[in-house]
């Protein structure tokens, strides 16, 4: 027959309070991490008004009408278009910030892509990716680093779309339009 004995006792309850105080411990820097996460998100979606999104409308022209970084430089520069230079800076930035807390491993890419679209961040990186290496190679060699987390995420999430979808994209939107005037609706 077992004797149990007090030392055995306790030597259990020591067991057993060291387990529970470890998953107490783990429990509680997750709820931080779940805490901080939620925190820089909320930041992030603050930054989703309706300013933002006049400001995407306003660079957009931007991104089209150049062919190399020079002839980008020339059209659109701080000298010329600092508004449109900081608008479009801001916006990097924020995709860059999304970037940062993918990494971070704070979010993963479906919930980035609640807030911005895959086809537009991929649009978006691909469009200037040329800039981005100018500066890089010239500047900052960590230029648009997290943007360019982002953008391989998604693109690995989204292998079928590319710079080019977004024209297929109104294409479509433009036909449905068309057929939804033959009903005698409206899209």
């Amino acid at each position: 027959m077992v004797e149990i004995t007090y030392q055995m006792v306790l030597s259990t309850l020591q067991t057993i309070a060291l387990i529970v105080g470890i998953y107490y411990y783990i429990m509680t820097l997750q709820n931080t991490r779940k805490s901080r996460m939620i925190e820089m998100v909320f930041q992030r979606t603050q930054t989703r008004t309706p300013e933002y999104f006049e400001d995407i409308n306003a660079v957009s022209p931007m991104m089209t009408g150049w062919d190399t970084v020079d002839e980008f430089y020339e059209k659109f520069n701080v000298e010329k278009t600092p508004e449109l230079m900081a608008k479009r800076s801001s916006i990097n930035s924020n995709l860059s910030a999304w970037g940062y807390l993918l990494r971070e491993g704070l979010v993963d890419v479906d919930f980035v892509c609640r807030f911005n679209t895959p086809i537009w961040i991929i649009r978006w990186y691909e469009i200037q990716e040329p800039l981005f290496h100018r500066n890089r190679s010239l500047h900052n060699p960590e230029n648009m680093k997290d943007f360019e987390f982002l953008y391989r995420a998604v693109k690995e999430k989204y292998p079928h779309l590319d710079v080019n979808s977004m024209r297929a994209q109104d294409i479509v939107i433009e036909r449905m339009r068309e057929e939804t005037r033959g009903l005698g609706t409206s899209l």
